[in-house]
């Protein structure tokens, strides 16, 4: 039997030194790419010249509305949109919160929907998204906090007894989630349309086959979220949050994601106890694309739901 000396070990200590430096290396490159480098160079998701986007567009161009500043927990400095309703008495206030690489003006054709419905609007741009500052996103984990500032800002500023809905898209529907197992005021949050929403974030990174290789840099990547941003990924887990929320809710889930697949939706809308919840589902749809696949659909459904619980009795246009 051999039995290895001393150079030998140190040879072996030498390659596993090197092999952990470069999965390392690789974990910081990936992490930097998702949760830093996201919008590098600027990308514009929503394009506000098709067809589709284009009357919503020039509605916003039009209305009146207001930027909106809050600071977050950690000094983060928030900026948003408020869009006061058609009718000043409205008691009903809708939070349209936007997705992963995206902005608060990407969700300008939602906060039309909702304005005809009656309500005033907040768009707020998350963390490290649109005008907030913040040097990386955290699909969810502080933007959870963010949103309950945003809540508070609203009952503080437009009335304390307002109707909240809020509506979140990918990323946006997750922090919603969660946001539900803060102390937020849930007799004022009465809501949620949680389009595209994810079960877990580990789930959701690894879900393309593109991405599947991550599961093998799982680890590091956590290491660097731990060691810089001061959580780990595992904590990016809606569906924990989803076991205890009882407030009425609607997925919209698009039968062609592959980023967040219809399952997730099924294991979201199965761990509620809300009494109140449904699931729309629409077919040849990918990602987040739902509403502008099926708006109509969508918009029905939406209104189907929220009708009585915000006592919804006139749909406005936008020449009033």
């Amino acid at each position: 039997m051999t039995i290895l000396g001393l150079a030998d070990w140190l040879f072996i200590l030498i390659i596993v030194g090197i092999i952990i430096l470069v999965y390392l290396g690789i974990s910081f490159k990936i992490y930097r790419k998702i949760f830093y480098d996201y919008n590098k160079p600027p990308i514009d998701l929503v394009d506000h010249t098709e067809d589709f986007y284009k009357k919503s567009y020039e509605w916003w161009e039009e209305i009146p509305k207001s930027e909106i500043k809050s600071h977050a927990y950690d000094g983060v400095k928030l900026h948003g949109w408020y869009v006061p309703p058609y009718d000043k008495d409205s008691p009903n206030l809708a939070i349209v919160v936007h997705g992963y690489q995206s902005k608060a003006t990407d969700m300008i054709i939602i906060a039309k929907m909702y304005a005809e419905m009656g309500f005033q609007v907040m768009l707020p741009d998350l963390r490290g998204h649109g005008d907030s500052t913040g040097d990386y996103t955290t699909f969810g984990h502080h933007e959870k906090f963010d949103l309950k500032r945003w809540v508070l800002h609203a009952l503080r500023n437009y009335g304390a007894n307002k109707n909240i809905l809020i509506h979140g898209v990918s990323m946006g529907a997750a922090a919603t989630i969660m946001a539900t197992g803060l102390d937020i005021p849930k007799d004022n949050v009465k809501f949620l349309v949680l389009d595209s929403g994810y079960t877990r974030l580990s789930s959701t990174l690894a879900s393309p086959k593109k991405t599947r290789f991550l599961r093998f840099f799982y680890l590091g990547i956590n290491i660097f979220t731990l060691g810089l941003n001061r959580y780990l990924l595992w904590r990016v887990n809606p569906i924990r949050y989803m076991r205890k929320n009882t407030i009425p809710f609607l997925i919209v889930q698009s039968e062609d994601d592959t980023a967040v697949p219809k399952s997730m939706a099924k294991h979201l809308y199965n761990a509620s106890p809300a009494v109140l919840k449904d699931v729309y589902y629409v077919p040849d749809s990918k990602h987040a694309l739902g509403f502008k696949d099926d708006y109509e659909g969508c918009r029905n459904k939406v209104l189907d739901m929220i009708k009585p619980i915000f006592n919804i009795k006139k749909i406005y246009s936008s020449k009033e």
